[in-house]
């Protein structure tokens, strides 16, 4: 039936082909009509605040013609002209002014633009739209703020005493060292942005002195491209060797590969090497790994890594009142072991004994995506120590996590500490959390500032996590 009526009724089907065949061979009128209308999908393009030394990321915009007309531009161009601290892209079309552009009736098409390197503060300029030698009154404003940086250029060996203020951004392109003699002291306040392969390299002794108002910020020059937000490995991190001493206080560490790694695998160390206390560690590959090192880190948030937020190979750490949440697609929050891994060619690794002498959880929170995330890895088979306890934490454990070691589990509860809002990287507690003022007092005095800077005293708060519960 389907073949009889289509043999029936083909001269129609003919015709209409050869119509509309007609039709689109037409060529289709373009025309230069500067009463035209056109509507952009946002009228002013404003970029985050970037470094005056720096570029930026490209951003886009569609121009639509919304009329019923097919228009041809004379150009579209940076009424900067090469002056311009702007680079365009018109459709694939790169330059400060690109001629005979033309854009159909309903249709649309794509501006790009980038920030040149440029020394100003206050970057400006509009992208014009030329037909019949005329401009039209309607342009698309672009906008940028700039911000001047002290600029450490590679490889810079710190002096005794250098202090990194809160007066201008740090733009650090290469490895900073702490020499072994050097004291060097982070202020109040202070930003420091990192190059891909720069970082801190502490042989001696690191102070970070930032406060609740005024925290200390170590990130990269483009956290705040929406393309970045969440963006790892964007710079190396902070490492402590075992002659080296980091006491940090409330400050962000985000973006890093590991955003502080603590190392003494000879055990050289006489004391503690990392002392983090109020702080924020988010969006590294690992948040913290310690390789036999000795840590020590209250009301500290470690939040969104690929692969670990905690990584304790060894060594002796004691975390007090701490929050492990979200991400760890790669791995468990926390991760506690007896050894390590040694690369010795690619894609092979030899298994290391590190002795776990001590590790310490009080009143914690371990709670991601994953259905388990405390990872438990003890070498088989070996005399290395294996020792830690978790007292009064809430961790999220699959149904087979067996809690019946009495002195490595001591009050361990798998509940859901209901956060604010997870979603929103909001980890304060609800109300009605089971972790609320479920902690010891003996833990909330000694380590009583939480890491928005409330003193846990004050407010009668004894709740698990990093941040003390406010109604």
């Amino acid at each position: 039936m389907l073949h009889v009526a289509t043999v029936k009724c083909g001269w129609r089907w003919t015709l209409l082909a050869l119509a509309a065949f007609a039709v689109r061979c037409q060529p289709q009128e373009f025309v230069s009509d500067s009463s035209a209308t056109l509507c952009f999908s946002s009228d002013t393009l404003n970029f985050d605040t970037i470094f005056s030394p720096l570029g930026s990321t490209t951003f886009s915009c569609r121009v639509y013609n919304p009329g019923s007309k097919n228009l041809l531009f004379d150009e579209v161009r940076l009424s900067g002209g090469s002056a311009s601290p702007f680079r365009m892209n018109v459709d694939g079309r790169a330059g400060y002014s690109v001629g005979n552009v033309k854009l159909a009736r309903g249709d649309s098409l794509f501006i790009f633009i980038e920030v040149k390197k440029n020394q100003s503060l206050l970057l400006a300029d509009a992208i014009a739209f030329v037909m019949g030698g005329q401009e039209l009154p309607r342009r698309l404003e672009v906008v940028a703020y700039g911000q001047d940086v002290t600029v450490l250029s590679r490889d810079t060996a710190l002096p005794n005493g250098y202090t990194f203020t809160a007066d201008l951004p740090y733009l650090l392109d290469g490895m900073a060292a702490v020499d072994s003699s050097a004291t060097v002291t982070v202020a109040a306040g202070a930003k420091l942005y990192f190059g891909a392969k720069a970082g801190i390299a502490v042989s001696g002794t690191l102070e970070v002195e930032g406060t609740p108002e005024a925290p200390c910020i170590f990130s990269f020059p483009r956290h705040n491209d929406s393309w970045y937000k969440e963006a790892v490995g964007q710079w190396e991190g902070i490492s402590i060797g075992a002659s080296g001493r980091a006491r940090v206080r409330h400050a962000r560490i985000s973006g890093a590969r590991y955003a502080l790694a603590v190392t003494d695998t000879l055990g050289e160390a006489a004391g503690t090497q990392l002392t983090l206390k109020s702080s924020v560690v988010e969006y590294a590959d690992v948040g913290l790994r310690s390789a036999g090192g000795k840590v020590a880190a209250d009301n500290c948030l470690f939040a969104n890594h690929l692969s670990n937020a905690a990584l304790v190979e060894g060594g002796s750490s004691r975390f007090y009142s701490c929050t492990f949440a979200a991400g760890a697609y790669r791995g468990t929050l926390v991760a506690l072991q007896n050894y390590r891994l040694r690369e010795t060619s690619r894609g092979r690794y030899d298994t290391i004994p590190a002795p776990l002498n001590a590790a310490y959880l009080g009143g914690c929170i371990i709670y991601g995506k994953n259905v388990n995330e405390l990872g438990v890895r003890e070498l088989p088979g070996q005399a290395t120590p294996m020792r830690f306890t978790l007292e009064r934490c809430m961790v999220k454990l699959g149904r087979s996590f067996d809690l019946s070691n009495g002195e490595r589990y001591v009050s361990v509860t798998a509940q859901n500490p209901m956060f604010r809002d997870a979603d929103e990287n909001d980890f304060h507690l609800l109300g009605e959390s089971p972790a609320v003022n479920a902690g010891a007092d003996s833990i909330a005095h000694a380590y009583p500032i939480d890491a928005d800077g409330y003193d846990r005293r004050i407010l009668n708060d004894r709740s698990l996590g990093c941040y003390a519960y406010r109604p």
